[in-house]
């Protein structure tokens, strides 16, 4: 990626662009930015700040492929974005490929058609995710929130790693989540599958989103010499499709919380940061909120607990 002004992105930090923060937009954040030449890759940007960032990433010069379950969704909102950019974005500057992220065959197959076209990969934007209140598995077994928020981004990553590591400098940013506060995992990570315990949906969801930060610090102790960088990020609470399988009085809270909430171009925007100027060198920006260093729940950073979770992680996705 380049930025006009700021020079090659993972370069520019947080004390470099103090106007950035929680009313920031995606636009505001990139702007400069010429991403001409790079490819991109968002799960889940047929709707909300999936999509917003894979509009923002081709309106500053990127070409895009939106890895989505829903190809009829995805087209709607391609269609919608092109005609609406005044001419701003071609139309094949956004690609849609199938991907389902709660099937490890699915995964396997989008990597493989997107590996055929040759495209490099500068950016891969793992946004995509599932927030349930009940316990549901996905097509091979898994607990959802388990199979879809990290497994299945888990097994993506490292089918695209060879392309990415010969993309780089490139960066993967994860979407992860302040609900990794209530995550329940302890340093042994067992029954990350919930087959034994009580099942909660917000600390499933907490253990996915804590998972995806424990992810990123594996990611950049591994390959971050080679010129690939990992950041994860919190979007801030956003009015998006993400709770639309919560139960009514979760709805009641979300209807309550609305005016405290951020519109999906304010939520985009700190994995526009992300992808953009932070740096994972820098104490505090592996992980962000408002486009700034934020806090993290007490496991992250485990040396010990984040290898054996890549392990653990490698034998159930078969890599």
């Amino acid at each position: 990626m380049r930025e006009s002004s700021e020079g090659n992105s993972g370069s520019a930090t947080t004390d470099r662009h103090p106007r950035f923060g929680r009313k920031s937009t995606a636009e505001q954040v990139s702007e400069g930015a010429d991403l001409s030449g790079q490819h991109a890759v968002v799960t889940g940007a047929s709707t909300g700040i999936g999509l917003e960032t894979a509009r923002v990433l081709a309106l500053r010069g990127a070409s895009v492929t939106m890895a989505c379950r829903n190809l009829e969704k995805t087209e709607a909102a391609r269609r919608q974005v092109v005609d609406e950019s005044g001419g701003r974005i071609a139309a094949e500057a956004l690609e849609i490929l199938h991907l389902d992220l709660a099937s490890l065959a699915s995964v396997r197959s989008f990597a493989d058609e997107f590996l055929a076209r040759e495209y490099p990969i500068h950016l891969l934007i793992n946004n995509a995710g599932v927030m349930l209140p009940d316990r549901r598995e996905t097509s091979d077994g898994f607990e959802a929130h388990f199979g879809t928020n990290h497994l299945g981004h888990f097994l993506l990553t490292n089918l695209l790693l060879d392309r990415i590591l010969e993309s780089a400098p490139a960066r993967i940013v994860n979407v992860s989540s302040e609900a990794m506060q209530f995550a329940s995992l302890t340093p042994r990570l067992s029954d990350l599958n919930w087959e034994e315990r009580r099942f909660s949906g917000w600390r499933s969801y907490g253990d996915s989103k804590l998972m995806n930060l424990m992810f990123t610090n594996e990611l950049n102790r591994r390959f971050s010499g080679a010129g690939v960088t990992s950041i994860a990020l919190h979007p801030g609470i956003v009015m998006t499709e993400l709770a639309r399988d919560q139960t009514p009085w979760m709805h009641l809270v979300g209807i309550v919380a609305r005016p405290f909430s951020k519109a999906v171009d304010r939520g985009a925007a700190t994995t526009l940061y992300a992808a953009l100027h932070a740096d994972p060198a820098r104490p505090g920006e592996n992980y962000l909120a408002d486009c700034a260093p934020s806090r993290t729940a007490k496991l992250a950073g485990n040396r010990e607990v984040e290898a054996k979770l890549w392990s653990l992680s490698e034998e159930r996705t078969g890599l």
